[in-house]
């Protein structure tokens, strides 16, 4: 309540001495720009016109009035209301419950506007309508008649044409639009005069309370609730506010945005319609109406009138950011908003908001005040001024009047309570990294920058510094570069030479940091940042100058600055990095695979030299563990050669032969023989070197596929003539091997040629698990063989139909 609103100041000082100076007392109030016009109680309308210079702002100097014009109704009945109309040049006023319309300069009565009788009061609705734009609303309350009558006004006649009836007697009325709200005298009523629907809403009771009906804004209404409330009302008949509490002995009420001005017998008390708190408390004797226009609001009292001139909404802003009341502060700002042109507005909620977040700054509300920055745009650059250690990052002197006023020194916070300048601290980190990439610090991107740098680095915070150092950044190459190198930040001071491009220096910073020269706690893994950054590194005469270092250290990752480099990345010449690769051979094998399995190379060298590499390391694993069943490492190295030489042709044949022929790579020969067609001769290998039954099995079915149930047959048919063949007196495992390979593969064999070659000693019994099944696979195949003829012909019969269809009939072949 100690916000000032408004300033009270006296209008009229007294009502000039009559003999009957009861009767000449004001009893209502009409303004219309410089024009005030009052009405008496013995039916008197006076005309006043105010000064060019404003109000006074003290109560005890009155404006120097100049009075144009009295006019005396002729009744003595008192005037009770007015009601001034510029378009029309109308003053509309109610006397003896009539409505008289007067000229509003002369206070002539229009004589073409007849009288409207049976009156009790009137509301006027100049928002001129789409059907009659040269014409205002009048909405007349009769009480006798329990009804509302709209007319509409021109500047010479009335014509009523809507009557709205009610139940009970209407009181008080406001309009927005079609929208009627209504005072009866049991409760306020909402009600479309259009459409014709009615939505009751809460009772009231006239005998312990003013009936008061007020537009608080576009669509909503004021209205005195029971309980004291002052009730906000939408047109359609819900509360979007909480209620206003006032007192019970309330005589009237006036709206005044974004504030409610309300009367009582000795006091004029101010409510926020953004808040609902009372704001402010005037003393005033015997006051008798209220009366709120654009500019002001006129308070009227028996013989005196006042003006209530609002305080400007900046002076009331800065008295609330003083007091550091931000929260009133920024609803004050927000609601006033209409108030004001779009740039105007702009400004000054950037600066109240900037305002606010100082105070919550000060008050060590962090996360409030770093929105409240955000919103105002602040200038990262005057937060970075109040701390000792970064305000020599500020290039220039500026006076920051925002933060002089309602920040604490945080030198001596920084000298007297650590912990508590760590949480400023830890803001202006919060604060300065948001805000970065924004365009609130476009103008200070390098302050910016070098104070997160330094901030990060301080506080040990490497993944933040990191962060900022391996992105585009605005900091000083030489003046951040000594600071990091003086912090012992060495990963960090490699990221910035990199993000400034300078790769060299970059990498030569990071390689010390692995050899063991320069000393940092940190948990990145350097020497695998290394490898992706020349991984994308452009200049390839960096990469070759740090390859060797990097495949040094490690072959199976080193390898990766050749095979895992981006596709738009220009890339290395092939023969130049084998030639380079020789001596490492793990990285060379490896980097022939991408060239063979990734890069789908179709170079026979290429091809030729993964298979020899595959063949050399496996020798030297052979040599130095044996060819034990249990060595995995060995296993996994046969399967590969073994699929390699199996999946791909395009290797030379002569010279993998010459490398494998004093090896015991057995399989591998096979594979070669049987890549040349020389099958019989791979599967004796298989058979009689390698010793490897399954081996040879398998390789018929390799062999078998896609090539034909013939070549199938003569493939089995041979290793089947292979095991009889070595079939000795004193062993039967080729035996064993004959018959398991008939009785497990019964379909891949022609039982004819198998009959044949078995030897007529075995018996029925034996041979019986082939026999079936080599017979059911033959009748499957030939009924296989019936369905897809039988289909064959139905589709050929289709086709033959519908080129019957096609050719039946005759085509015209016209002149032209």
């Amino acid at each position: 309540m100690s916000l000032k609103v408004f300033s009270l100041s006296l209008v009229i000082e007294s009502h000039p001495k009559t003999k009957k100076r009861d009767t000449c007392s004001f009893q209502c109030m009409e303004a219309c720009g410089k024009n005030l016009y009052f009405g008496t109680k013995d039916c008197v309308v006076q005309h006043f016109v105010l000064p060019d210079e404003s109000f006074p702002d003290s109560e005890e100097k009155c404006p120097t009035l100049k009075q144009v014009k009295i006019k005396q109704m002729g009744m003595r009945r008192p005037v009770t209301q007015l009601k001034a109309s510029p378009e029309l040049n109308h003053l509309i006023l109610l006397c003896d419950n009539t409505v008289t319309v007067l000229n509003m300069f002369s206070l002539e009565p229009v004589q073409t506007m007849r009288k409207i009788q049976n009156v009790s009061s009137f509301h006027v609705n100049e928002t001129a309508t789409a059907s009659a734009p040269d014409c205002i609303e009048l909405f007349t309350l009769s009480s006798k008649k329990k009804s509302v009558h709209l007319y509409m006004v021109s500047i010479d006649k009335w014509e009523r044409v809507k009557e709205v009836s009610f139940l009970e007697e209407p009181l008080a009325l406001a309009v927005d639009g079609n929208c009627l709200c209504v005072a009866t005298s049991e409760r306020y009523v909402l009600h479309d005069y259009k459409n014709g629907t009615t939505v009751k809403l809460f009772p009231h009771n006239r005998e312990k309370q003013a009936t008061i009906v007020e537009l608080a804004g576009r669509g909503e209404f004021l209205l005195n609730g029971p309980g004291s409330l002052g009730m906000f009302v939408t047109k359609s008949g819900i509360s979007q506010r909480p209620p206003v509490k006032w007192t019970e002995n309330l005589l009237a009420a006036a709206v005044h945005f974004p504030y409610i001005v309300t009367l009582e017998s000795e006091a004029l008390r101010v409510h926020s319609i953004l808040d609902q708190q009372q704001k402010q408390t005037l003393p005033l004797h015997k006051g008798r109406g209220l009366l709120s226009t654009p500019e002001n609001v006129f308070v009227l009292t028996e013989n005196t009138v006042y003006s209530l001139t609002p305080v400007p909404v900046e002076e009331q802003l800065d008295a609330l950011l003083k007091s550091e009341k931000t929260d009133e502060a920024l609803d004050l700002v927000q609601g006033v908003k209409p108030l004001f042109s779009k740039d105007t507005y702009k400004v000054l909620y950037s600066n109240v908001t900037r305002r606010a977040g100082f105070v919550k700054f000060h008050q060590e509300y962090f996360s409030e005040a770093k929105d409240l920055f955000i919103k105002g745009n602040l200038d990262p650059k005057e937060i970075i001024s109040l701390y000792p250690e970064l305000s020599s990052l500020i290039a220039d002197s500026k006076h920051w009047p925002n933060s002089a006023r309602s920040t604490r020194d945080l030198r001596l916070l920084k000298e007297r309570d650590s912990e508590t300048f760590e949480k400023y601290t830890e803001f202006l980190c919060s604060f300065l990294r948001d805000c970065r990439l924004t365009e609130q610090s476009a103008d200070c991107r390098e302050e910016v920058d070098r104070a997160l740098v330094k901030l990060y680095a301080e506080r040990g915070d490497s993944e933040e510094l990191i962060k900022i150092l391996s992105s585009p950044n605005a900091c000083k190459l030489n003046e951040c570069a000594t600071f990091l190198e003086k912090s012992h930040r060495f990963f960090a001071l490699g990221c910035l030479y990199q993000s400034h491009g300078h790769s060299l220096s970059a990498i030569q910073t990071w390689t010390k940091i692995v050899d063991g020269h320069h000393h940092e706690n940190m948990h990145f893994d350097v020497y695998s940042h290394i490898v992706d950054f020349l991984c994308c590194e452009t200049d390839l005469e960096v990469v070759w100058k740090y390859a060797d270092w990097v495949l040094k250290k490690n072959q199976e990752m080193g390898v990766h600055i050749f095979t895992k480099r981006k596709n738009n990345q220009k890339s290395f010449v092939e023969d130049d990095v084998l030639n380079m690769l020789k001596k490492y051979s793990l990285a060379l094998i490896l980097y022939l695979e991408y060239l063979v399995n990734d890069l789908k190379s179709e170079d026979e060298k290429h091809h030729t030299l993964l298979v020899t590499t595959y063949v050399d390391q496996i020798l030297v694993i052979m040599e130095k563990q044996g060819m034990e069943s249990g060595n995995l490492t060995l296993t996994v190295k046969r399967n590969k050669l073994q699929d390699l030489l199996q999946e791909t042709s395009i290797y030379n044949t002569a010279v993998v032969q010459d490398k494998l022929m004093k090896t015991g790579l057995h399989v591998e020969k096979a594979i070669l023989n049987g890549r040349a067609g020389q099958h019989e001769k791979a599967l004796w290998i298989l058979v009689n070197k390698e010793q490897d039954i399954c081996a040879a099995e398998n390789y018929c079915r390799k062999n078998s596929l896609g090539r034909g149930k013939v070549f199938g047959n003569m493939l089995f048919l041979s290793l089947l003539k292979l095991y009889l063949d070595s079939v000795t007196p004193n062993s039967n495992a080729m035996v064993t091997a004959a018959v398991d390979l008939l009785n497990n593969n019964a379909a891949a064999f022609d039982p004819a040629s198998v009959l044949q070659v078995i030897p007529d000693s075995w018996s029925l019994q034996l041979i019986s698990r082939f026999l079936v099944g080599s017979l059911r696979s033959m009748t499957h195949y030939r009924r296989m063989g019936k369905i897809e003829r039988n289909l064959a012909q139905a589709e050929h019969l289709l086709y033959r139909y519908l080129w019957a269809q096609a050719t039946q009939g005759n085509t015209k072949v016209e002149k032209e």
